[in-house]
């Protein structure tokens, strides 16, 4: 977060000469106003205080969420210091800042004209990227013309005095700035003085130090560009997605916009209508995609923002039950306990939760899959969690697949877990894990014969937090949701039969190939194996 290591953090004060700390409307924040120090000075709580901490080694700003909490010895009515959690939130923060930026253009377009859009997006992409200059250019590739559109306000004003909008260059003509339009990628250019091939800037062009421009593609052709410079330092593939998000978006809504005029002129107004429509369900379908991302990433962080009060509940119900607890009445011991109880449950709920959320997100790694090895290591880990079980296993020998080897590992875990805990109270517990045929196709089975299932209630088996059995069994219901979400991922089915007391099968199928999937390339397996 900060850039430095152990060594170079510790000894530092909110005084020293290197921090930079900003609030959100990029004002320097004095050390008085900080969290620990408000924190200290009130003997108030702070909480969920957004800072930016300027990183040395990243050369950007490290947007966190800060909560600072005064601790006070018994008697004492000051704090004797403060305990600080800082939880970065620079994504989360830039997902937010440009959500906005997008829902602020689009409120623009509907009262100023196309040329003003295109200048109000470049002085929004300048404030997200910290540039001092911005262009837009549209391309015509039949003729191999690239046409001024838009600079910047800023850029117009004081970097480059433009004759005239509409100039048209040919690609031959034009600088380094039209390098993306040959490769047809994103370029960033951060040593601009060091290029062999720049051609030199028109008089009174201010200096360039370093630029970035995107293309702008329609139906796999380069329709238009957009650029930045002088970005106090160096351009990342962050800018490049940024700048990629505002330039589609400008694009989008100029298309949009121009759509609008056209209705209003054309005598065929059912006809445009219809295309209007359809280009709009395309619009709100891109929005809510983009949304449902937004959302998993933020029940994602909630998610582990929950851990901290959880942990704040917990440590201090043990230390009054440790150091008070002789005090205490026994009623009083039993509410801590209770206390202590549920909050570690809510825990496992977080927990189980993320897992399932990762199951939801993660890529698969398709690859050759031995599930009978899988299921005997998890037996042989059961077995080493409770010696004192005997319990008759059965497992066919030879089960190989392809599938996504830690989910598949997963899943097996839930479902023999499951087999596991229900035969708990079997005097001659036996557990099989084999391939049969079932309902007309191949599918792999676990069966046991323990507590079993009302066949009534077999549409909630595989919805969480649906139990179907009381407190007699530990347990959230997760476990088989879980095992249904990694199913589905494969492409395959899972389904259960079973009778009370007499014992329950689960039966899953898996795709015979890689074609079953929907899988991502080499790289998605490493972040994927990484997020496990």
């Amino acid at each position: 977060m900060f850039g430095l290591s152990r060594d170079e953090f510790l000894g530092h004060t909110n005084h020293t000469s290197e921090w930079r700390v900003i609030t959100e409307d990029g004002a320097d924040l004095p050390p008085e106003r900080q969290p620990c120090m408000a924190a200290l000075s009130s003997g108030q709580p702070v909480r969920d205080f957004v800072a930016g901490i300027y990183n040395q080694q990243q050369q950007r700003f490290i947007w966190l969420s800060v909560n600072a909490i005064p601790m006070f010895r018994e008697g004492e009515a000051k704090p004797y210091q403060v305990f600080v959690t800082l939880h970065d939130i620079t994504e989360q923060k830039r997902m937010n800042d440009l959500h906005l930026s997008r829902i602020h253009l689009m409120q623009f377009a509907n009262t100023h004209p196309l040329d003003d859009l295109l200048v109000a997006a470049l002085d929004e992409l300048e404030r997200l990227t910290g540039s001092d200059t911005g262009f837009y250019h549209f391309f015509d590739e039949r003729n191999g013309f690239i046409t001024m559109k838009a600079w910047s306000t800023r850029a117009a004003g004081h970097f480059c005095k433009v004759p005239d909008k509409g100039g048209h260059y040919s690609t031959d003509q034009a600088g380094v700035w039209s390098d993306c339009i040959r490769t047809g990628e994103p370029v960033i250019h951060n040593d601009y003085a060091g290029l062999p091939h720049r051609r030199g800037l028109p008089e009174g062009h201010a200096p360039v130090i370093r630029e970035m421009v995107v293309p702008v593609k329609r139906n796999g052709k380069i329709i238009a560009i957009l650029g930045i410079g002088n970005k106090p330092v160096n351009y990342t593939e962050a800018d490049v997605q940024t700048a990629s998000l505002f330039a589609d978006l400008t694009w989008d809504i100029a298309e949009q916009k121009q759509m609008q005029d056209d209705l209003l002129r054309s005598q065929n107004e059912l006809k445009l209508a219809n295309e209007l429509l359809e280009h709009r369900v395309a619009q709100r379908t891109a929005d809510l995609q983009a949304a449902v991302r937004e959302q998993e990433s933020f029940s994602y962080s909630v998610s582990h923002d929950l851990r901290a009060p959880l942990r704040h509940i917990n440590s201090f119900s043990a230390i009054m039950n440790e150091e008070y607890g002789e005090c205490l009445p026994s009623d009083a011991r039993d509410y801590l306990n209770r206390i202590g109880a549920a909050s570690s449950r809510m825990g496992a709920l977080i927990d189980h939760l993320l897992e399932l959320s990762r199951v939801t997100r993660a890529e698969l790694a398709p690859g050759t899959v031995n599930l009978s090895r899988i299921a005997a290591e998890t037996f042989r880990m059961f077995e080493e969690t409770e010696p004192q079980r005997r319990v008759e296993r059965e497992i066919q020998p030879g089960m190989v697949t392809i599938g996504d080897q830690h989910l598949l590992d997963q899943l097996l875990g839930n479902l023999l877990g499951n087999a596991w805990k229900y035969t708990a109270r079997v005097s001659s517990a036996r557990i099989e894990f084999g391939r049969t045929k079932a309902s007309g196709q191949d599918a792999y089975y676990v069966r046991d014969n323990g507590a079993g299932f009302d066949m009534t209630y077999k549409e909630n088996l595989f919805k969480a937090f649906q139990r179907l059995h009381g407190s007699e069994f530990e347990g959230i219901g997760i476990g088989l949701a879980t095992a249904q979400r990694i199913i589905a991922r494969h492409g395959g089915k899972i389904w259960a039969e079973g009778e009370v007391d007499r014992g329950a099968t689960f039966y899953f199928t898996l795709p015979d190939g890689v074609s079953a999937f929907s899988i991502g390339s080499g790289a998605s397996t490493s972040s994927a194996t990484a997020e496990t």
